[in-house]
Protein backbone atom coordinates (compact mmCIF):
# COMPACT_ATOMS: atom_id res chain seq x y z
CA UNK A 1 0.00 0.00 0.00
CA UNK A 2 1.39 3.46 -0.90
CA UNK A 3 2.31 6.04 1.71
CA UNK A 4 -0.49 8.24 0.38
CA UNK A 5 -3.09 5.59 1.14
CA UNK A 6 -1.76 4.97 4.65
CA UNK A 7 -1.64 8.67 5.61
CA UNK A 8 -4.45 9.79 7.91
CA UNK A 9 -5.09 12.89 9.98
CA UNK A 10 -4.75 12.58 13.75
CA UNK A 11 -7.59 15.07 14.23
CA UNK A 12 -10.59 15.77 12.10
CA UNK A 13 -10.45 19.14 10.34
CA UNK A 14 -12.33 21.95 12.05
CA UNK A 15 -15.18 23.25 9.89
CA UNK A 16 -15.53 27.00 10.12
CA UNK A 17 -17.26 29.79 8.26
CA UNK A 18 -15.16 32.90 7.61
CA UNK A 19 -16.75 36.26 6.92
CA UNK A 20 -14.66 38.40 4.61
CA UNK A 21 -14.33 40.94 7.42
CA UNK A 22 -12.92 38.31 9.77
CA UNK A 23 -10.67 36.79 7.10
CA UNK A 24 -9.13 40.19 6.37
CA UNK A 25 -8.59 40.76 10.07
CA UNK A 26 -6.51 37.57 10.11
CA UNK A 27 -4.57 38.90 7.11
CA UNK A 28 -3.88 42.29 8.74
CA UNK A 29 -2.72 40.56 11.92
CA UNK A 30 -0.26 38.42 9.96
CA UNK A 31 -2.03 35.18 10.82
CA UNK A 32 -2.64 34.16 7.20
CA UNK A 33 0.52 32.77 5.59
CA UNK A 34 1.29 31.46 2.11
CA UNK A 35 3.37 28.27 2.41
CA UNK A 36 6.46 27.77 0.27
CA UNK A 37 4.90 24.96 -1.76
CA UNK A 38 2.22 27.24 -3.19
CA UNK A 39 2.40 28.09 -6.88
CA UNK A 40 2.75 31.66 -8.19
CA UNK A 41 -0.45 33.63 -8.66
CA UNK A 42 -2.18 32.63 -11.89
CA UNK A 43 -5.43 34.61 -11.75
CA UNK A 44 -5.87 37.28 -14.39
CA UNK A 45 -8.13 40.31 -14.11
CA UNK A 46 -11.11 38.38 -15.49
CA UNK A 47 -10.80 35.79 -12.69
CA UNK A 48 -10.65 38.51 -10.00
CA UNK A 49 -13.64 40.37 -11.44
CA UNK A 50 -15.69 37.17 -11.71
CA UNK A 51 -14.79 36.28 -8.11
CA UNK A 52 -16.02 39.60 -6.71
CA UNK A 53 -19.12 39.44 -8.91
CA UNK A 54 -19.92 36.04 -7.38
CA UNK A 55 -19.52 37.49 -3.88
CA UNK A 56 -21.79 40.41 -4.75
CA UNK A 57 -24.46 38.14 -6.21
CA UNK A 58 -24.27 35.73 -3.28
CA UNK A 59 -22.92 32.86 -5.38
CA UNK A 60 -20.74 30.20 -3.70
CA UNK A 61 -17.01 30.67 -4.29
CA UNK A 62 -15.70 27.36 -3.02
CA UNK A 63 -14.17 26.19 0.24
CA UNK A 64 -10.96 27.39 1.87
CA UNK A 65 -8.49 25.02 3.47
CA UNK A 66 -5.90 26.06 6.03
CA UNK A 67 -3.23 24.21 7.96
CA UNK A 68 -2.64 25.53 11.47
CA UNK A 69 0.97 25.52 12.56
CA UNK A 70 4.02 27.41 13.78
CA UNK A 71 5.28 30.32 11.67
CA UNK A 72 8.41 32.44 11.92
CA UNK A 73 8.35 36.22 11.72
CA UNK A 74 8.12 37.23 8.06
CA UNK A 75 6.88 39.85 5.65
CA UNK A 76 3.66 38.61 4.08
CA UNK A 77 2.71 40.13 0.73
CA UNK A 78 -0.63 39.68 -0.99
CA UNK A 79 -0.68 41.79 -4.11
CA UNK A 80 0.32 45.32 -3.13
CA UNK A 81 -0.65 44.74 0.53
CA UNK A 82 2.25 43.96 2.88
CA UNK A 83 2.34 43.18 6.57
CA UNK A 84 5.22 42.38 8.90
CA UNK A 85 3.89 39.25 10.57
CA UNK A 86 5.29 38.23 13.96
CA UNK A 87 6.34 34.74 14.97
CA UNK A 88 3.33 32.74 16.10
CA UNK A 89 2.41 29.20 17.04
CA UNK A 90 -1.00 29.03 15.35
CA UNK A 91 -0.69 30.70 11.96
CA UNK A 92 -3.08 29.65 9.21
CA UNK A 93 -1.22 28.41 6.11
CA UNK A 94 -3.30 28.47 2.92
CA UNK A 95 -3.46 24.97 1.43
CA UNK A 96 -6.35 25.69 -0.92
CA UNK A 97 -7.72 29.14 -1.72
CA UNK A 98 -4.56 31.18 -2.31
CA UNK A 99 -6.00 32.93 -5.36
CA UNK A 100 -9.25 33.82 -3.55
CA UNK A 101 -7.61 34.99 -0.33
CA UNK A 102 -5.12 37.06 -2.30
CA UNK A 103 -7.87 38.63 -4.41
CA UNK A 104 -9.78 39.69 -1.28
CA UNK A 105 -6.76 41.03 0.57
CA UNK A 106 -5.03 42.65 -2.40
CA UNK A 107 -8.16 44.51 -3.55
CA UNK A 108 -9.85 45.43 -0.25
CA UNK A 109 -6.60 46.17 1.66
CA UNK A 110 -4.91 47.85 -1.30
CA UNK A 111 -2.63 50.56 0.15
CA UNK A 112 -3.08 53.11 -2.67
CA UNK A 113 -5.73 55.79 -2.26
CA UNK A 114 -6.77 55.33 -5.89
CA UNK A 115 -5.64 51.84 -6.99
CA UNK A 116 -4.85 51.76 -10.70
CA UNK A 117 -3.34 49.43 -13.29
CA UNK A 118 -2.71 46.22 -11.41
CA UNK A 119 -4.78 43.06 -11.52
CA UNK A 120 -6.12 43.93 -8.04
CA UNK A 121 -6.93 47.60 -8.75
CA UNK A 122 -10.63 46.78 -8.51
CA UNK A 123 -13.43 49.35 -8.39
CA UNK A 124 -17.22 49.02 -8.36
CA UNK A 125 -19.35 50.84 -10.91
CA UNK A 126 -22.31 51.91 -8.75
CA UNK A 127 -24.32 52.99 -11.76
CA UNK A 128 -24.16 49.66 -13.59
CA UNK A 129 -23.41 47.39 -10.61
CA UNK A 130 -20.29 45.95 -12.18
CA UNK A 131 -16.78 45.41 -10.89
CA UNK A 132 -14.07 47.10 -12.97
CA UNK A 133 -10.31 47.36 -13.06
CA UNK A 134 -9.16 50.97 -13.16
CA UNK A 135 -6.66 51.60 -15.97
CA UNK A 136 -7.03 55.37 -16.49
CA UNK A 137 -5.89 58.21 -14.26
CA UNK A 138 -9.37 59.55 -13.49
CA UNK A 139 -12.23 57.10 -12.85
CA UNK A 140 -15.87 58.01 -13.51
CA UNK A 141 -17.43 59.75 -10.48
CA UNK A 142 -19.80 56.82 -9.92
CA UNK A 143 -16.99 54.33 -9.34
CA UNK A 144 -15.82 53.43 -5.82
CA UNK A 145 -12.61 51.49 -5.07
CA UNK A 146 -12.94 48.27 -3.11
CA UNK A 147 -10.41 49.41 -0.52
CA UNK A 148 -13.11 51.92 0.48
CA UNK A 149 -16.22 49.85 -0.23
CA UNK A 150 -14.82 46.95 1.77
CA UNK A 151 -14.39 49.04 4.93
CA UNK A 152 -17.41 50.44 6.80
CA UNK A 153 -15.63 53.48 8.25
CA UNK A 154 -14.04 54.36 4.90
CA UNK A 155 -17.40 54.03 3.16
CA UNK A 156 -19.01 56.43 5.66
CA UNK A 157 -16.25 58.98 5.06
CA UNK A 158 -16.58 58.57 1.27
CA UNK A 159 -20.37 59.07 1.46
CA UNK A 160 -19.98 62.26 3.46
CA UNK A 161 -17.51 63.71 0.94
CA UNK A 162 -18.83 62.35 -2.38
CA UNK A 163 -19.72 65.30 -4.67
CA UNK A 164 -22.87 63.59 -5.99
CA UNK A 165 -24.29 62.65 -2.59
CA UNK A 166 -27.29 64.97 -2.85
CA UNK A 167 -27.96 64.26 -6.54
CA UNK A 168 -27.65 60.47 -6.41
CA UNK A 169 -28.69 59.28 -2.95
CA UNK A 170 -29.66 55.87 -4.38
CA UNK A 171 -26.00 55.28 -5.24
CA UNK A 172 -25.01 56.11 -1.65
CA UNK A 173 -27.40 53.36 -0.56
CA UNK A 174 -25.90 51.02 -3.13
CA UNK A 175 -22.40 51.73 -1.78
CA UNK A 176 -23.52 50.81 1.74
CA UNK A 177 -25.22 47.69 0.42
CA UNK A 178 -21.95 46.74 -1.31
CA UNK A 179 -20.04 47.28 1.92
CA UNK A 180 -22.47 45.12 3.86
CA UNK A 181 -22.32 42.40 1.21
CA UNK A 182 -18.53 42.32 1.12
CA UNK A 183 -17.91 42.40 4.87
CA UNK A 184 -20.59 39.89 5.82
CA UNK A 185 -20.14 37.44 2.95
CA UNK A 186 -19.28 34.02 4.40
CA UNK A 187 -16.85 31.55 2.90
CA UNK A 188 -16.82 28.01 4.29
CA UNK A 189 -13.47 26.58 5.28
CA UNK A 190 -11.58 23.84 7.05
CA UNK A 191 -8.64 24.09 9.38
CA UNK A 192 -6.30 21.11 9.61
CA UNK A 193 -4.42 21.21 12.89
CA UNK A 194 -0.71 20.43 12.55
CA UNK A 195 -1.02 17.80 9.86
CA UNK A 196 2.02 15.84 8.80
CA UNK A 197 3.89 16.83 5.66
CA UNK A 198 2.75 13.64 3.93
CA UNK A 199 -0.90 14.41 4.73
CA UNK A 200 -0.60 17.98 3.46
CA UNK A 201 1.00 16.78 0.25
CA UNK A 202 -1.86 14.37 -0.32
CA UNK A 203 -4.44 17.07 0.44
CA UNK A 204 -2.66 19.52 -1.81
CA UNK A 205 -2.59 17.02 -4.69
CA UNK A 206 -6.29 16.32 -4.41
CA UNK A 207 -7.65 19.83 -3.95
CA UNK A 208 -5.51 21.26 -6.77
CA UNK A 209 -6.76 18.90 -9.45
CA UNK A 210 -9.29 21.43 -10.79
CA UNK A 211 -9.65 25.17 -11.35
CA UNK A 212 -6.85 27.15 -13.09
CA UNK A 213 -4.50 24.27 -13.96
CA UNK A 214 -1.05 24.17 -12.46
CA UNK A 215 1.92 23.63 -14.67
CA UNK A 216 3.71 20.34 -14.12
CA UNK A 217 6.79 22.16 -12.80
CA UNK A 218 4.61 23.94 -10.21
CA UNK A 219 3.07 20.65 -9.11
CA UNK A 220 6.53 19.11 -8.73
CA UNK A 221 7.90 22.05 -6.75
CA UNK A 222 4.91 22.00 -4.45
CA UNK A 223 5.16 18.27 -3.74
CA UNK A 224 8.93 17.80 -3.57
CA UNK A 225 10.22 21.18 -2.48
CA UNK A 226 11.34 20.16 0.99
CA UNK A 227 13.62 22.77 2.54
CA UNK A 228 13.96 24.57 -0.81
CA UNK A 229 10.43 25.84 -1.61
CA UNK A 230 11.00 26.07 -5.39
CA UNK A 231 13.83 23.63 -6.14
CA UNK A 232 13.57 23.75 -9.95
CA UNK A 233 13.79 27.55 -10.00
CA UNK A 234 16.80 27.40 -7.68
CA UNK A 235 18.50 24.78 -9.88
CA UNK A 236 17.87 26.82 -13.03
CA UNK A 237 19.39 29.88 -11.36
CA UNK A 238 22.49 27.91 -10.35
CA UNK A 239 22.90 26.47 -13.85
CA UNK A 240 22.62 29.92 -15.39
CA UNK A 241 25.16 31.30 -12.92
CA UNK A 242 27.68 28.48 -13.40
CA UNK A 243 27.47 28.11 -17.18
CA UNK A 244 26.36 31.52 -18.54
CA UNK A 245 24.40 29.44 -21.07
CA UNK A 246 21.16 31.30 -20.38
CA UNK A 247 17.99 30.39 -18.51
CA UNK A 248 16.27 27.07 -19.18
CA UNK A 249 12.48 27.12 -19.01
CA UNK A 250 11.09 25.33 -15.93
CA UNK A 251 8.88 23.07 -18.00
CA UNK A 252 11.86 21.99 -20.12
CA UNK A 253 13.85 21.36 -16.95
CA UNK A 254 11.02 19.12 -15.77
CA UNK A 255 11.04 17.21 -19.06
CA UNK A 256 14.77 16.64 -18.55
CA UNK A 257 14.07 15.48 -14.99
CA UNK A 258 11.61 12.88 -16.22
CA UNK A 259 14.21 11.69 -18.72
CA UNK A 260 16.92 11.45 -16.07
CA UNK A 261 14.61 9.60 -13.67
CA UNK A 262 13.38 7.17 -16.33
CA UNK A 263 9.78 8.40 -16.15
CA UNK A 264 7.46 8.44 -19.12
CA UNK A 265 6.95 11.89 -20.70
CA UNK A 266 3.24 11.75 -19.93
CA UNK A 267 3.63 10.83 -16.24
CA UNK A 268 1.90 13.37 -14.00
CA UNK A 269 3.52 13.99 -10.64
CA UNK A 270 0.20 14.34 -8.85
CA UNK A 271 -0.60 10.75 -9.91
CA UNK A 272 2.70 9.08 -8.96
CA UNK A 273 3.14 6.86 -5.94
CA UNK A 274 4.65 8.60 -2.91
CA UNK A 275 8.19 7.27 -3.38
CA UNK A 276 8.36 7.35 -7.19
CA UNK A 277 10.45 10.54 -7.12
CA UNK A 278 12.41 12.28 -4.40
CA UNK A 279 13.66 15.83 -3.97
CA UNK A 280 17.18 14.73 -4.98
CA UNK A 281 15.87 14.22 -8.52
CA UNK A 282 16.29 17.95 -9.07
CA UNK A 283 19.94 17.80 -8.05
CA UNK A 284 20.59 14.78 -10.26
CA UNK A 285 19.00 16.59 -13.20
CA UNK A 286 20.96 19.76 -12.44
CA UNK A 287 24.26 17.83 -12.48
CA UNK A 288 23.32 16.10 -15.72
CA UNK A 289 22.34 19.40 -17.36
CA UNK A 290 25.62 20.99 -16.29
CA UNK A 291 27.43 18.19 -18.13
CA UNK A 292 25.07 18.53 -21.09
CA UNK A 293 25.68 22.26 -21.37
CA UNK A 294 29.43 21.78 -21.14
CA UNK A 295 29.15 19.35 -24.05
CA UNK A 296 26.94 21.71 -26.09
CA UNK A 297 29.39 24.57 -25.62
CA UNK A 298 32.67 22.70 -26.02
CA UNK A 299 31.81 19.93 -28.50
CA UNK A 300 28.68 21.06 -30.34
CA UNK A 301 30.00 24.66 -30.41
CA UNK A 302 26.70 26.19 -29.24
CA UNK A 303 27.57 29.06 -26.86
CA UNK A 304 24.13 30.03 -25.55
CA UNK A 305 20.61 28.67 -25.13
CA UNK A 306 19.27 31.32 -27.55
CA UNK A 307 21.47 29.75 -30.26
CA UNK A 308 20.33 26.17 -29.65
CA UNK A 309 18.40 25.31 -32.85
CA UNK A 310 15.98 22.90 -31.12
CA UNK A 311 15.46 22.17 -27.42
CA UNK A 312 14.71 18.46 -27.93
CA UNK A 313 18.38 17.36 -27.56
CA UNK A 314 18.42 18.75 -23.99
CA UNK A 315 16.02 16.01 -22.86
CA UNK A 316 17.92 13.20 -24.54
CA UNK A 317 21.40 14.43 -23.62
CA UNK A 318 20.35 14.91 -19.99
CA UNK A 319 19.65 11.19 -19.80
CA UNK A 320 22.83 10.30 -21.68
CA UNK A 321 25.08 12.35 -19.38
CA UNK A 322 23.26 11.00 -16.34
CA UNK A 323 24.05 7.43 -17.35
CA UNK A 324 27.44 8.26 -18.88
CA UNK A 325 28.91 11.24 -17.03
CA UNK A 326 32.38 11.04 -18.60
CA UNK A 327 32.16 9.87 -22.25
CA UNK A 328 35.27 9.58 -24.40
CA UNK A 329 36.31 12.22 -26.90
CA UNK A 330 35.07 9.98 -29.72
CA UNK A 331 31.68 9.55 -28.07
CA UNK A 332 31.33 13.31 -27.65
CA UNK A 333 32.24 13.88 -31.30
CA UNK A 334 29.61 11.40 -32.46
CA UNK A 335 27.01 12.98 -30.14
CA UNK A 336 27.79 16.40 -31.66
CA UNK A 337 27.11 14.89 -35.09
CA UNK A 338 23.74 13.66 -33.85
CA UNK A 339 22.88 17.15 -32.53
CA UNK A 340 23.74 18.94 -35.76
CA UNK A 341 22.45 16.34 -38.20
CA UNK A 342 19.13 16.51 -36.35
CA UNK A 343 19.14 20.31 -36.37
CA UNK A 344 20.08 20.86 -40.02
CA UNK A 345 17.78 18.12 -41.31
CA UNK A 346 14.96 19.34 -39.01
CA UNK A 347 14.70 15.83 -37.56
CA UNK A 348 14.71 17.47 -34.11
CA UNK A 349 11.90 19.89 -34.89
CA UNK A 350 9.25 17.82 -33.07
CA UNK A 351 9.30 17.19 -29.33
CA UNK A 352 6.11 15.21 -28.82
CA UNK A 353 5.85 12.69 -26.00
CA UNK A 354 6.16 9.87 -28.54
CA UNK A 355 9.36 11.34 -30.00
CA UNK A 356 10.88 11.88 -26.57
CA UNK A 357 9.93 8.37 -25.49
CA UNK A 358 11.53 6.87 -28.61
CA UNK A 359 14.78 8.82 -28.30
CA UNK A 360 15.26 8.37 -24.57
CA UNK A 361 14.59 4.63 -24.92
CA UNK A 362 17.65 4.48 -27.17
CA UNK A 363 19.88 5.79 -24.38
CA UNK A 364 20.98 2.61 -22.61
CA UNK A 365 23.70 1.41 -20.27
CA UNK A 366 26.19 0.99 -23.15
CA UNK A 367 27.43 4.49 -24.13
CA UNK A 368 28.28 3.62 -27.76
CA UNK A 369 25.16 1.51 -28.28
CA UNK A 370 23.23 4.60 -27.16
CA UNK A 371 24.98 6.78 -29.74
CA UNK A 372 24.44 4.22 -32.48
CA UNK A 373 20.74 4.18 -31.66
CA UNK A 374 20.52 7.97 -31.73
CA UNK A 375 22.43 8.31 -35.00
CA UNK A 376 19.92 5.98 -36.65
CA UNK A 377 17.23 8.62 -36.04
CA UNK A 378 18.92 11.31 -38.16
CA UNK A 379 20.06 11.29 -41.80
CA UNK A 380 23.61 10.07 -42.39
CA UNK A 381 23.90 12.73 -45.08
CA UNK A 382 22.47 16.14 -44.23
CA UNK A 383 20.56 17.74 -47.12
CA UNK A 384 22.26 20.64 -48.86
CA UNK A 385 21.78 23.78 -46.81
CA UNK A 386 19.54 26.56 -48.04
CA UNK A 387 21.24 29.51 -49.71
CA UNK A 388 21.51 32.41 -47.29
CA UNK A 389 20.39 34.82 -50.01
CA UNK A 390 17.04 33.04 -50.24
CA UNK A 391 16.04 32.71 -46.57
CA UNK A 392 14.70 35.51 -44.38
CA UNK A 393 16.09 35.89 -40.88
CA UNK A 394 13.97 34.81 -37.90
CA UNK A 395 15.78 34.37 -34.60
CA UNK A 396 13.19 31.82 -33.43
CA UNK A 397 13.91 29.50 -36.36
CA UNK A 398 16.53 26.75 -36.26
CA UNK A 399 18.38 27.74 -39.44
CA UNK A 400 18.82 31.36 -38.32
CA UNK A 401 20.21 30.12 -35.01
CA UNK A 402 22.56 27.72 -36.79
CA UNK A 403 23.85 30.59 -38.95
CA UNK A 404 24.41 32.70 -35.81
CA UNK A 405 26.50 29.86 -34.31
CA UNK A 406 28.61 29.69 -37.47
CA UNK A 407 29.04 33.50 -37.50
CA UNK A 408 30.33 33.43 -33.93
CA UNK A 409 32.92 30.78 -34.73
CA UNK A 410 34.48 33.05 -37.35
CA UNK A 411 35.67 35.03 -34.29
CA UNK A 412 34.02 38.26 -35.48
CA UNK A 413 35.96 41.38 -34.58
CA UNK A 414 34.60 44.61 -33.17
CA UNK A 415 34.86 47.26 -35.94
CA UNK A 416 35.71 49.89 -33.31
CA UNK A 417 38.54 48.06 -31.50
CA UNK A 418 39.47 45.16 -33.74
CA UNK A 419 39.08 42.74 -30.81
CA UNK A 420 37.18 39.46 -31.32
CA UNK A 421 33.84 39.02 -29.57
CA UNK A 422 34.54 36.60 -26.72
CA UNK A 423 32.21 33.83 -25.65
CA UNK A 424 31.73 35.54 -22.30
CA UNK A 425 30.76 38.79 -24.03
CA UNK A 426 28.34 36.98 -26.32
CA UNK A 427 26.76 35.11 -23.43
CA UNK A 428 26.31 38.33 -21.48
CA UNK A 429 24.71 40.02 -24.48
CA UNK A 430 22.27 37.17 -25.09
CA UNK A 431 21.19 37.18 -21.45
CA UNK A 432 19.77 40.65 -22.08
CA UNK A 433 18.95 40.77 -25.80
CA UNK A 434 17.18 38.79 -28.45
CA UNK A 435 19.41 37.01 -30.94
CA UNK A 436 18.39 39.40 -33.72
CA UNK A 437 19.81 42.31 -31.69
CA UNK A 438 23.25 40.69 -31.71
CA UNK A 439 23.23 39.13 -35.19
CA UNK A 440 22.26 42.44 -36.81
CA UNK A 441 21.31 43.28 -40.39
CA UNK A 442 24.23 45.02 -42.10
CA UNK A 443 21.70 46.68 -44.42
CA UNK A 444 19.61 48.04 -41.53
CA UNK A 445 16.62 45.91 -42.40
CA UNK A 446 16.24 46.87 -46.04
CA UNK A 447 16.18 43.22 -47.17
CA UNK A 448 16.01 41.10 -44.01
CA UNK A 449 17.60 37.94 -45.41
CA UNK A 450 20.10 35.80 -43.51
CA UNK A 451 22.90 36.66 -45.94
CA UNK A 452 22.99 40.22 -44.61
CA UNK A 453 23.47 39.35 -40.93
CA UNK A 454 26.71 40.15 -39.08
CA UNK A 455 27.44 39.43 -35.42
CA UNK A 456 28.35 42.54 -33.38
CA UNK A 457 28.48 43.21 -29.66
CA UNK A 458 27.46 46.84 -30.22
CA UNK A 459 25.01 47.74 -32.97
CA UNK A 460 26.34 51.31 -32.99
CA UNK A 461 29.58 50.06 -34.58
CA UNK A 462 27.72 48.83 -37.67
CA UNK A 463 28.46 52.08 -39.50
CA UNK A 464 32.21 51.46 -39.03
CA UNK A 465 32.12 48.03 -40.64
CA UNK A 466 32.26 49.11 -44.29
CA UNK A 467 35.55 50.98 -43.71
CA UNK A 468 37.10 48.45 -41.30
CA UNK A 469 40.54 46.85 -41.88
CA UNK A 470 40.75 43.68 -43.99
CA UNK A 471 41.12 41.35 -41.00
CA UNK A 472 37.95 42.75 -39.41
CA UNK A 473 36.05 42.40 -42.68
CA UNK A 474 37.27 38.82 -43.11
CA UNK A 475 36.12 37.91 -39.59
CA UNK A 476 32.60 38.91 -40.68
CA UNK A 477 32.86 37.02 -43.98
CA UNK A 478 33.20 40.20 -46.01
CA UNK A 479 35.68 40.44 -48.87
CA UNK A 480 36.54 43.65 -50.72
CA UNK A 481 33.71 43.08 -53.22
CA UNK A 482 31.11 42.84 -50.46
CA UNK A 483 32.61 45.79 -48.53
CA UNK A 484 32.71 47.98 -51.66
CA UNK A 485 29.04 47.21 -52.37
CA UNK A 486 28.20 48.08 -48.77
CA UNK A 487 30.08 51.39 -49.02
CA UNK A 488 28.25 52.50 -52.16
CA UNK A 489 24.86 51.35 -50.86
CA UNK A 490 24.46 48.57 -53.43
CA UNK A 491 22.24 46.22 -51.42
CA UNK A 492 21.84 43.59 -54.14
CA UNK A 493 25.56 43.53 -54.88
CA UNK A 494 26.36 43.26 -51.18
CA UNK A 495 23.92 40.42 -50.58
CA UNK A 496 25.14 38.47 -53.59
CA UNK A 497 28.80 38.69 -52.57
CA UNK A 498 28.25 38.22 -48.85
CA UNK A 499 25.78 35.34 -49.22
CA UNK A 500 28.21 33.40 -51.40
CA UNK A 501 30.92 33.73 -48.76
CA UNK A 502 28.53 32.75 -45.96
CA UNK A 503 27.27 29.73 -47.90
CA UNK A 504 30.85 28.46 -48.29
CA UNK A 505 31.60 28.98 -44.60
CA UNK A 506 28.42 27.18 -43.49
CA UNK A 507 29.35 24.22 -45.68
CA UNK A 508 32.84 24.04 -44.15
CA UNK A 509 31.75 24.62 -40.56
CA UNK A 510 28.83 22.21 -40.50
CA UNK A 511 30.55 19.72 -42.73
CA UNK A 512 33.09 19.30 -39.95
CA UNK A 513 30.53 19.17 -37.15
CA UNK A 514 28.28 16.66 -38.89
CA UNK A 515 31.24 14.53 -40.01
CA UNK A 516 30.14 14.43 -43.62
CA UNK A 517 33.60 13.43 -44.84
CA UNK A 518 34.22 10.96 -42.02
CA UNK A 519 33.06 7.55 -40.87
CA UNK A 520 30.81 7.08 -37.87
CA UNK A 521 32.64 3.91 -36.93
CA UNK A 522 33.27 3.10 -33.29
CA UNK A 523 36.78 3.46 -31.84
CA UNK A 524 39.02 0.40 -32.09
CA UNK A 525 38.92 -0.06 -28.31
CA UNK A 526 35.12 -0.38 -28.40
CA UNK A 527 35.21 -2.81 -31.32
CA UNK A 528 37.77 -4.97 -29.48
CA UNK A 529 35.67 -4.86 -26.31
CA UNK A 530 32.61 -6.10 -28.19
CA UNK A 531 34.56 -8.90 -29.86
CA UNK A 532 35.93 -10.00 -26.50
CA UNK A 533 32.43 -9.88 -24.99
CA UNK A 534 31.03 -12.03 -27.78
CA UNK A 535 33.88 -14.49 -27.46
CA UNK A 536 33.37 -14.79 -23.73
CA UNK A 537 29.64 -15.33 -24.21
CA UNK A 538 30.22 -18.14 -26.70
Amino acid sequence: MSEEKRTRLDRRPEARSFTVERLLRHVRDGEIRIPGFQRPLRWRTSHVLDFFDSVYRGFPVGTLLFSKGKATAATVQLGAFRVDAPEMSDALFVVDGQQRVTALAAAILHPDERPRGGVHAIWFDLENERFRRLEVATPPPTWIPLNIAGNRRATLKWAAEWPLRTERPELIERAFDLNETLEKYEIPGYIVDRASEAALRTIFKRVNSSGVPMKESEVFQALYGGEVPRPIDAAIARIQSETAFGAIDAEWFLRCLKSVEGLAPRDKFRDLEENAVDAEAVRRTEISLLRTIEFLVEDAKIPHFRMLPYSLPLIVLARYFHLHPDPTARARRLLARWVWRGALSEAHSGSSDATVRDLTSRVVEDPFASIEGLLRTVPAAVPELARCRDVRWNGRFAFSRAVAVALFHRRPRDPATGDPVTREELQSLLDERELGEVAVDALNGSHGVIGGRVLLKDRDTLSLLKDAPAEVLASHLLDETAAAALRRGDADGFLQARSNLLDVWLGEFYGALTGMEESDRLPITEIVRRVDTMAAAS
